[in-house]
Parts: structure tokens; sequence; C-alpha cells
């Protein structure tokens, strides 16, 4: 009777060391946390990944599907309904390049990648476990037209700001100028004064209401002249431009992203140069097939190794701006989405043209 007892208590001593072993193990494998804080996290983590404009995916070692998204859903063009879990990613979408982030525990960050047509930019980081292991990799991927339209949007904000900014600059001039020639008592100067700046902002208002009837581009363009005023650049509008005969479905904000940009470098250019008579000029039509745009400036121009990059995001000859290396980016890529071509000829110390030309019957829809 006594060797039962005692066989009793080993056995049931045994399976408390075992079930607190047990109950350690698990504890450090949920991180000491409590169910309720597990179901409470699970929810979290679930709204979390619901409420990110971004689609996210994640794949564990042998590339099954962990997590996923419903914006990565509509980025499939996949119902939100089927479920992704434990399928293999290659399977799903192609070239993800999740398996190698798991096979070589090297991040990425921002790298271009297309589906069905749409340029994403993906960020795939690997997932490590306590010990420094790989489980898993992860991936975010962003519309890169969506970034791209905002970054324009900022473009023309800015841009409109300065043009105002650079009208008022101008305008408190001629007032002060008009003030001084009353003071003296030079009547017939101030009139003369007043006649003639009437006569000249007219005859050029006139002129782009005439020639270039779209008031988006119209108005822009006359804030650039402004805003040239105001830097002492000679910027003239070629008076053989036409730009009446714009298609609808052609997007104005797209064109004022490259008209505007372009004018932007010629000033920049033209200011850096060591010449006392900068110019930029402008020359636009939509005579034939195509719209032509072409800016000329007397600047620094180019040599071979800037022209070789003056497309690729993020490069810039102007070390002084931080915010630089966008401009000839946007657009290149505006001029793409519009179906059209950009060349350009320069000669260092003294001039660049550069010339875009977009047909009038591809466009991108509005």
């Amino acid at each position: 009777m006594q060797k039962i007892v005692w066989t009793i208590s080993f056995i049931l001593i045994g399976g408390l060391l075992i079930a607190f072993f047990i109950s350690l193990n698990i504890k450090k494998a949920i991180l000491g946390l409590e169910p309720k804080e597990i179901a409470w996290m699970f929810q979290e983590k679930h709204a979390i990944l619901e409420t990110i404009h971004e689609g996210i995916i994640a794949i564990d070692v042998h590339g099954k599907i962990t997590v996923v998204n419903e914006t990565a859903h509509k980025i499939l063009d996949i119902p939100k309904d089927v479920m992704l879990r434990g399928e293999k990613i290659e399977e799903v979408i192609r070239h993800t390049h999740l398996l190698d982030v798991v096979s070589t525990a090297q991040a990425e960050y921002d790298r271009e990648f297309m589906i069905d047509g749409e340029i994403f930019l993906a960020s795939r980081i690997p997932i490590l476990n306590g010990q420094g292991e790989v489980i898993g990799a992860v991936a975010s991927l962003r519309n890169k037209s969506e970034l791209s339209n905002l970054l324009q949007e900022l473009s023309h904000v800015k841009a409109y700001a300065e043009g105002l900014r650079a009208q008022t600059h101008e305008y408190s001039n001629r007032l002060y100028t008009l003030l001084g020639l009353i003071q003296l008592g030079s009547y017939k100067e101030a009139i003369d004064f007043i006649s003639k700046e009437v006569d000249v902002t007219q005859g050029f208002i006139h002129f782009l209401m005439k020639e270039v009837n779209d008031p988006i581009i119209a108005g822009f363009i006359l804030g650039k002249v402004s805003l040239a005023s105001e830097l002492k650049i000679d910027f003239t509008i070629d008076r053989e431009s036409s730009f009446k005969d714009i298609p609808p479905e052609i997007d104005r904000d797209l064109l004022v992203t490259i008209i505007g940009n372009l004018i932007n470098n010629a000033f920049e250019a033209v200011r850096e140069n060591q010449r006392e008579e900068k110019r930029v000029s402008l020359f636009v039509t939509d005579l034939g097939k195509e719209l032509i745009i072409e800016v000329e400036d007397n600047g620094k121009g180019m040599n071979s190794e800037v022209t070789e990059r003056i497309f690729q995001d993020g490069f810039t000859t102007k070390s002084h701006q931080t915010n630089s290396g966008i401009g000839l980016g946007l657009v290149q890529e505006a001029i793409d989405g519009l179906g059209g071509y950009i060349t350009f000829s320069t000669k260092e110390g003294e001039y660049t043209i550069f010339t875009i030309a977009i047909p009038k019957n591809r466009g991108v829809i509005r």
C-alpha cells in the first residue's frame, strides 16, 4: 500500500514539474502575455493592417503567405474574401523577391515593382526572431503614380505661391517708383510710366489670352513672367507661339508639370552663370499632330557626365539645395504618361535647349 502511495505521489510530482516547465516554455513562446492580451494584440494588429494605405504582404521561410491586408487584395485585384494565407507567394504574385530577402536577410527599400502595368514602390525587410534568425519577410507596396501625383500637386502649389509673391514684389517696386515721381512733381513722367506699364502688361496678357486660351497654362506662364522679373531674368515667350488646339483628354496638370519644371531649371541655370545678360525663352506650338514645348536658356550648359544622368530620380547639380533632384524626373514621367518624348541640345558654358513633343491623339485621360 505504501509503495502505491509513493508511486502515485511520484507521478503527481513529476506531472506537476512537467506542467510547470511546459507552462514556462509556453510563457516564453508567447512573450509572457496572457490569453486576453494575445487576443487584444491580434485584434489591434488586424485593425492597424486594415487602416494602412499601403499593401502589406508577409511570408514565412517556406514562402507561404502569413499576412495580407485589404489594400494588398486591391492591388493584386483579388477579392478580399479569397483566402491567401497559406498560399505560395510565387503562385499569387511573381517576382516579389521576398524569398531573396529571406535567404539573404538583407532589406530593400523603395524598389520599383510592376503589377498589371502599374508601377509600385516596394520595400522588403526580413522578419527576425529573438535569436536573430530569419523566420520570414514582409513587403509594403505603394502606388508610384499616387506619389508622383502628390509631388506634382505640391510642385504646382509652390509655383503658384512663388508667382503670387513675385507679382506682389514687382508691383510694390512699381508703386514706389510712381510714388517717387509724384512726390518730385514729375506728373508727366508719372503718367507716361503708368501708360507704358499698362500697355506692356495688357499687350502681353492679350497675347496670352489669344494664343494660349487654356486659363491654367496661361495663368501659370504669367506667374513665371512675374517671377523672372523679380529674379532679373529676361524671360520671353516667342510671339510665334500658339497653344489653342490642346485635346481635352490631355491632362493639363501634366503639361504644367512639364513647362514649370523646365522653366525652373532654366532659371536656375542662368542664375548660376557669370553673364550679366540672363535669358530664358519659351516656345509652344500646337501646329501639326504634336504639341511642341521648347525651353532655351543661356546658362552654363551641361557636360557629358551630367547629360547621362539628368533624368535619374534624385540627380541634381545644385548642391546647395537639399530638395532638388526631382524636377526632370517628374518631367520624364509626365512625358511618358502622355506618350511623348524629350530631346535636348547643350553646349557647356553657353546654352541648353529642351524640346518636348506630345502626340495629340494619345494622352492621359483626366
